[in-house]
């Protein structure tokens, strides 16, 4: 199942257990997702990679300005987006993989 089928399965799901700020923050991923379809790119990870950054960036701009109920739900957006992406290897895994690709090699 693509990361777009998933986020509109977890709107309708959302809809029925009526949380609407999850159901809002879940139609600015299909959106944005449905977008980069549209656009002939495909690259979901992308997609996810970059909408997690702005809602990051928006929080701790917020924070600056001493508005931490906004930066609050940009951080909840954040999470909710990141559970989308792919699991990321550990610093320590990466090295061990490449240590042994050049050892390999």
């Amino acid at each position: 199942m693509s990361a777009l089928e998933q986020a509109q399965a977890d709107v309708r799901t959302a809809m029925k257990a009526g949380e609407r700020e999850r159901v809002s923050a879940l139609r600015l991923i299909v959106d944005s997702l449905q977008k980069e379809a549209k656009l002939g790119d495909g690259d979901e990870v992308a997609v996810l990679q970059r909408e997690r950054k702005k809602r990051i960036e928006a929080a701790e701009a917020y924070e600056d300005a001493g508005r931490a109920e906004q930066a609050a739900a940009e951080r909840s957006e954040a999470e909710l987006i990141e559970a989308y992406l792919p699991a990321q290897l550990p610093d320590e895994e990466l090295a061990e993989l490449v240590a042994a690709a050049i050892e390999e090699t």
